[in-house]
């Protein structure tokens, strides 16, 4: 089952929907049991269409809903003639626990994406939020970790509100992330995360690494140089070669590659 169905791509089908309302079930639902019109993880589950849509204000989701209310309605729970308002979404989603949430989604990805007992590989971004301001109204500033094969944000971090880098961030979350996705066995990332506390960390983790170096790091990139300087220069077994026209060949450490994007050799 592919996850590109819920994002839009194709029709997502009746089981699917009422799989992922039946998963965001276990979510408690932190309303009062005093007039409840709708499901809980019918609007949560709707709420995660929408964002997969790229739909990010509740009066445009209802809208949404609307629209397509014929299909969606009955596997999602819902059993009025008309989906929530964008009062109930906000209002629903005030106090629900985040924590929870990430542990029913990590079940239910585990669950929907084919072949998810393989070895995966994940990319770790930061990224800053500009249409999201936090308590100081300053863009929130996000951590995270995107699943190339499902092409979906396995978490994310907000790293504004811990007050740290990106690279402690994920030393902080590591361990939870790991324990999510036992799968995960390789993280790649830019120069910023070529530090050694994080990487024994990995180490210890048994989580394999790629991170880039750069020339601003000199004593890592000595070191490379100097452990690598007999290495026997052949092909890189994946190699890509064009991004936006550009094409540039370079070649070190017993690999080929093309800018912007770089290929290692196994």
């Amino acid at each position: 089952m592919d996850t590109s169905d819920l994002a839009g791509n194709s029709a997502p089908s009746s089981e699917m929907l009422s799989r992922l309302a039946e998963s965001l079930s276990q979510v408690t639902d932190p309303r009062a049991k005093r007039g409840i019109r709708h499901p809980f993880s019918g609007i949560l589950a709707l709420v995660f269409l929408g964002l997969l849509a790229r739909i990010r204000e509740m009066a445009v989701l209802e809208r949404w809903a609307k629209a397509h209310w014929d299909v969606l309605a009955e596997p999602l729970g819902f059993t009025r003639n008309h989906p929530p308002c964008d009062t109930t979404f906000s209002r629903s989603l005030a106090d629900f626990s985040l924590d929870e949430f990430r542990q029913v989604f990590a079940h239910w990805l585990r669950e929907t994406v084919p072949d998810f007992q393989e070895s995966w590989a994940g990319a770790v971004d930061g990224k800053t939020a500009k249409q999201s301001l936090d308590a100081s109204g300053d863009p929130v500033h996000m951590l995270n970790v995107f699943l190339q094969k499902a092409k979906v944000t396995l978490d994310q971090w907000s790293v504004s509100d811990e007050k740290t880098n990106e690279p402690s961030s994920l030393k902080t979350h590591l361990e939870e992330l790991l324990s999510a996705y036992p799968m995960l066995h390789l993280l790649t990332g830019d120069a910023i995360y070529a530090q050694r506390p994080l990487i024994n960390i990995l180490r210890e983790s048994d989580c394999h690494y790629l991170f880039q170096v750069k020339e601003n790091q000199g004593d890592l990139l000595d070191a490379l140089y100097d452990c690598f300087q007999d290495a026997a220069m052949h092909r890189p077994q994946h190699e890509t070669t064009e991004k936006r026209g550009e094409t540039k060949k370079h070649g070190g450490f017993g690999s080929t590659w093309t800018t912007p994007s770089t290929s290692v050799s196994v």
